[in-house]
């Protein structure tokens, strides 16, 4: 039977969610949900485009189109995607990827003609199927990022939080404030695109993958945010592990209040909360262009290198 490539929606959920977690056990990838993240996602960003492969009633591939929000230096597109493990060297994947960039360049002609459009993905590290996929297509290798975990089974240990300053969880009704600090923190990051309002308040602040009693925000005596350490909790654990495992999507210290140990302290803390609440491991992404040592702080954590993903990019 051939293929059948179609949108999908919120009543493919299961289909995709199964799909990822066959695709999960076989190689790691790190953007592996839950059938409620797939249905939250679908619902929260109606901007997303995903888009399946169809062998009879059984999706064999999947691709997500995630459309940056237009500004002057241009819009960014983040593309997700994979291929069912027993179906691989059949041209699927590369189906399924002439059509998302074939989408991305629609909506950008739709959405802003006048800027640059650079479109992004990711390898694993040593899938040379994958590489030769992104060459085909005319992506161009980028950066590296590890996926690190830590051990929660022994006490965390980290520096203090310097004097004067006070923490807290996360709060809901902060969400704009802590978004607006976050680009500030991010700005001189690689890639430092500022996240959007809307972006921020599905993944960040009503997700169900949320942690925010987890999650801590240090501010200094003006009660302006100095640093954050933010925590989620995915349905299949990132690293691959058994779980259940807290995965901390960002670290950031505002640049006037870096090189003071906030950014460990609040780490730690983190850490050591989710221990208390029975989690066994931790995991993060770390740009390996990072260019406040980050790497090291994971390190001295705790943290330990698990797999390498390679980006790619596609600029028109």
């Amino acid at each position: 039977m051939g293929i059948t490539p179609r949108e999908l929606t919120v009543d493919d959920a299961p289909a995709l969610a199964d799909l990822m977690t066959r695709i999960e056990a076989d190689h790691p990838t790190g953007f592996c949900l839950g059938p409620v993240e797939v249905r939250e996602l679908m619902s929260d960003k109606p901007d997303a485009v995903f888009e399946g492969a169809y062998d009879g009633d059984d999706l064999v591939a999947y691709t997500t189109v995630m459309p940056g929000v237009p500004r002057e230096a241009g819009q960014r597109f983040v593309l997700f995607g994979d291929v069912d493990p027993s179906r691989l060297g059949e041209g699927i994947g590369t189906l399924m990827l002439a059509r998302s960039l074939d989408r991305s360049r629609a909506i950008h002609a739709h959405d802003a003609p006048h800027v640059p459009a650079r479109f992004s993905a990711t390898a694993l590290a040593g899938r040379d199927d994958q590489a030769d996929l992104m060459a085909a297509a005319g992506m161009h290798p980028g950066r590296h990022s590890f996926l690190m975990v830590a051990d929660l089974s022994e006490p965390v240990s980290g520096p203090d939080l310097p004097a004067g300053l006070r923490v807290s969880t996360f709060e809901a009704e902060q969400g704009e404030e802590l978004r607006l600090a976050h680009n500030e923190a991010f700005a001189d990051q690689p890639d430092g695109v500022p996240i959007s309002a809307g972006f921020w308040a599905t993944f960040m602040v009503r997700a169900a993958h949320d942690r925010h009693h987890l999650s801590l925000v240090a501010r200094d005596e003006e009660g302006s945010v100095a640093g954050y350490v933010f925590a989620h909790e995915y349905a299949v654990p990132p690293s691959g592990g058994a779980g259940p495992e807290l995965h901390v999507p960002y670290v950031g210290t505002l640049r006037r209040h870096r090189r003071r140990g906030i950014a460990g302290s609040l780490l730690r803390q983190v850490l050591a909360l989710g221990r208390d609440a029975g989690y066994v491991t931790a995991s993060l992404n770390v740009d390996t262009a990072n260019p406040t040592g980050a790497l090291g702080l994971y390190e001295r954590a705790g943290f330990r290198q698990s797999y390498r993903q390679d980006s790619y990019h596609l600029d028109e």
